[in-house]
């Protein structure tokens, strides 16, 4: 495991992905913004943070979480059979697309117990971007010669 070359990964995908989102967002005039949404999501639960830690507080959740799905998705490369690429890329997309979709919908249910679900449209882009991240983290392997596969770093 190269942590260097993963955190790099990481921070590359979830920035592609929070792009992706703040596009689809602008496009369709909606909050599909993780960062701000993770803001909220702390806030419910009782967490005010003040200042500066407020406005970056979704942002570094937002860094974490990606920094943990690279974390799987090296260690799945690296210690089963399934193939570093694309295709298997792609496949990581989906499975965290909808972990991620349940998770929002989850989270969104924890501070009062009521359903504040974002909208359908956030889950469907929530979905498709994390498809992006997952692709994204192929391609920045790629650019770093890093083969999770490989013993050798």
């Amino acid at each position: 495991m190269n942590f260097y070359k993963i955190l790099i990964a990481a921070f590359s995908a979830t920035n592609i992905m929070t792009t992706f989102s703040y596009l689809v967002s602008i496009s369709f005039k909606k909050l599909f913004k993780e960062p701000v949404m993770l803001n909220f999501i702390l806030e419910g639960a009782g967490i005010n943070l003040k200042g500066r830690m407020k406005k970056v507080s979704g942002w570094l959740a937002h860094y974490l979480i990606g920094f943990a799905f690279v974390l799987v998705y090296e260690s799945v490369w690296h210690y089963t059979n399934v193939k570093f690429g694309f295709v298997s890329g792609i496949a990581f997309g989906i499975i965290s697309g909808v972990v991620g979709v349940s998770c929002w919908r989850l989270i969104y249910r924890l501070p009062d117990g009521k359903r504040h679900v974002p909208s359908k449209e956030y889950g469907i882009q929530l979905f498709f971007g994390h498809i992006v991240f997952a692709v994204a983290v192929v391609v920045a392997f790629k650019i770093f010669n890093y083969d999770p596969l490989s013993h050798i770093y």
